[in-house]
């Protein structure tokens, strides 16, 4: 019987499955790559967000420990009903220059401060805010829209005292950033007492 001389076995890998290996790990450094990059943009947009509610909560409650319109009564009762301001006065009242004169919250309408304005970010005391440098916080006050059928009549009907559109201020905060020109709003209401 004859023999036949063994064939050789290959150690080694083609260059045929090197070159397959390489693109699927390829294809698949890509996807880790993209889900990477967009988890990590997502994280600085809930950083963003988080400092921007921190900037408006600190705006918002300096404006709601002040009084409802500056002919209200120190402690709010009786509320002011025919002498209350008229919309179209609200903002900086006379001799008020300062955020430490500011006494009511509509005082606080038309104040723009932060990136892009002459003003900085100011705490209550009118000392300049840190780690903002890039955020910018917008404030309108107005009265209630009882004739708007929206969110605010809706707001007035479960309520039932809320009759008149000075029953109440819209109060809204808007907080942008370099990154996020559009901002976000956060809105509250004062009411009349």
């Amino acid at each position: 019987m004859t023999k036949f001389p063994a064939i050789k076995r290959q150690d080694g890998v083609t260059l045929i499955e090197l070159i397959a290996v390489i693109v699927i790990l390829g294809v698949a450094l890509i996807g880790v790559t993209t889900a990477v990059s967009s988890a990590v943009s997502r994280s600085s947009d809930v950083l963003l967000e988080t400092r921007a509610l921190a900037l408006a909560q600190s705006y918002l409650d300096e404006i709601l420990s002040r009084r409802f319109d500056e002919n209200s009564a120190p402690r709010g009762i009786p509320p002011c009903r025919a002498n209350c301001t008229l919309e179209l006065n609200f903002g900086l009242d006379g001799g008020e220059s300062d955020r430490e004169d500011f006494d009511d919250v509509d005082d606080y309408h038309g104040l723009d401060q932060g990136y892009g304005q002459a003003d900085p970010l100011q705490d209550a005391e009118g000392n300049e805010r840190e780690g903002y440098e890039n955020f910018r916080v917008r404030v309108s006050v107005r009265y209630l829209d009882l004739g708007g059928g929206g969110a605010e009549e809706s707001l007035a009907s479960a309520l039932n005292d809320l009759t008149d559109e000075q029953d109440a201020k819209l109060i809204t905060v808007t907080v942008s950033h370099l990154e996020r020109p559009d901002g976000w709003e956060f809105s509250v209401y004062k009411a009349n007492f």
